[in-house]
């Protein structure tokens, strides 16, 4: 038997192993030192009763509930007393050191999902996040002597993940689609990292990139992509980002905005799409 019959009869297991969906950043991108915020307001968050703490133990012993805007109000609070403590260097989180914006990831999905009851809670997010994501443009500029903008970060990484995209139906081998597969899955999640945070740090738009258009499609080639490698011959909705994260890009990236407003028929596709991806809660 070949190499290539080998290799088509065990495809996907032969390898032992599955994407990384939590790829490091690339050398240089990293700042020097972490990031910490000297200008910004430490906020003072309700500490949690004896009666809360009560609470939360009898849910996780299935003896009780907590309202969702409850538990969501808790989880704000210990994402921005996590940020103040790694950021500011004050309050009783754990810290950590923050050198990359992947490390705020999770605070920013969590900022993109949270409902307009949580406004305050939103603000301090917002406020700490962005200011942490001009801090490090900023940093990594002189660093690089070179000016970055997170959009144009963005576009780099998109461009490298859609040439890659381009190679995938002219390989046969699963070794080599496999490592063809992770370069784009991991040039494609760095396009929406930098891309999230050129809208989180409010960069002046730049209407030429069309990066929500990037978005949509990266998502999609992404939602068709199994963990051993291979690519579903459809995309998997449960694999989408939700509905919330979606919105929450239209909404706040002004290139795409002035275009909704010149033109009807993109507002009409964007209405269409939208119907693809689950609500994050409901």
């Amino acid at each position: 038997m070949s190499l290539a019959e080998r290799e088509r009869k065990t495809k996907g297991v032969i390898f032992g192993r599955s994407l990384n969906h939590r790829p490091e950043p690339v050398a240089g991108e990293s700042v020097a030192s972490p990031l910490r915020l000297t200008d910004v307001e430490y906020f003072t968050l309700p500490q949690k009763s004896w009666r809360d703490q009560l609470r939360l133990f009898l849910q996780a012993s299935g003896l009780s509930t907590i309202p969702m805007m409850t538990r969501l109000r808790w989880q704000a609070h210990d994402t921005i007393e996590w940020l103040q403590a790694s950021l500011l260097g004050k309050g009783r989180a754990k810290r950590v050191a923050i050198t990359h914006p992947v490390q705020l990831l999770p605070a920013m999905e969590f900022l993109m999902g949270l409902p307009p009851d949580l406004d305050v809670e939103r603000r301090m997010i917002q406020t700490l996040v962005g200011r942490a994501l001009i801090d490090y443009r900023k940093r990594i500029s002189q660093e690089r002597e070179k000016p970055l903008l997170f959009a144009r970060e963005a576009s780099n990484y998109f461009y490298a993940g859609f040439k890659d995209q381009q190679l995938i139906s002219k390989v046969s081998a699963p070794s080599e689609q496999f490592f063809i597969v992770q370069r784009i899955y991991n040039n494609y999640y760095y396009f929406r990292l930098f891309y999230i945070c050129s809208i989180i740090s409010r960069e002046p738009a730049e209407g030429a990139n069309k990066l929500f258009s990037k978005f949509m499609r990266s998502s999609f080639f992404l939602s068709t992509v199994q963990d051993d490698g291979t690519l579903a011959a459809k995309p998997s909705y449960r694999s989408l980002p939700p509905k919330d994260h979606v919105v929450y890009l239209a909404k706040r990236d002004n290139a795409l905005q002035a275009r909704l407003r010149e033109d009807s028929g993109l507002r009409t596709e964007l209405q269409s799409v939208l119907r693809y991806f689950r609500p994050l809660r409901g």
